[in-house]
């Protein structure tokens, strides 16, 4: 048996090549400069769009063209798309308008146009940038934006500061409790 042993070694140190005499096709050194991977570019950073608002209401005239905003912050063409939905129904996909032709348009800034407002394309729009899909909703409405009296508003809340205050100080001077108020 322990010539079995003796002849397993001498055949496995006859088959072994003296590091002398390795082919260079068959030497591989890790180390070796040759063999050390070239660092590569680390992947531009993705710009990640926004909106300022997640949501907004249009007005438009009834037969009116209204065109919908899709006001994103940081898009980028080469790495975004702009998908447009009404009503959960995919509309566009980039420059693509899959539906109507005749009632929508895209802008050269992918805002959608509805060229004829009617009651049938008042609803729920929105646009979505991907392959973030961060998404602005906007809602299409027929008639005239509500306006806002800014000094009515001012008034207001004036008058809520200083009630506010009154309150504040009589309950600071024991004057009021708030068992008193609620």
């Amino acid at each position: 048996m322990q010539h079995l042993l003796r002849a397993d070694v001498t055949e496995q140190k006859s088959s072994e090549k003296s590091p002398d005499s390795l082919d260079n096709d068959d030497f591989y050194d890790e180390s070796s400069p040759e063999n050390i991977k070239a660092a590569s570019k680390p992947p531009q950073p993705t710009i990640i769009p926004y909106f300022e608002e997640a949501k907004t209401v249009v007005y438009a005239k009834e037969n009116e063209r209204v065109t919908l905003n899709c006001p994103v912050k940081n898009y980028n063409e080469s790495q975004h798309l702009i998908v447009w939905f009404r009503n959960n129904n995919t509309l566009t996909t980039g420059q693509q308008i899959l539906a109507d032709a005749k009632l929508y348009q895209l802008d050269k800034d992918m805002n959608l146009v509805v060229d004829k407002v009617t009651e049938n394309s008042t609803g729920d729009y929105y646009c979505t940038v991907m392959p973030h899909k961060v998404r602005m909703d906007i809602i299409l409405k027929i008639g005239e934006a509500p306006v806002v009296n800014n000094h009515q508003m001012m008034m207001s809340a004036s008058a809520l500061l200083l009630f506010i205050t009154l309150l504040a100080r009589e309950l600071s001077n024991g004057i009021l409790s708030l068992a008193t108020i609620f």
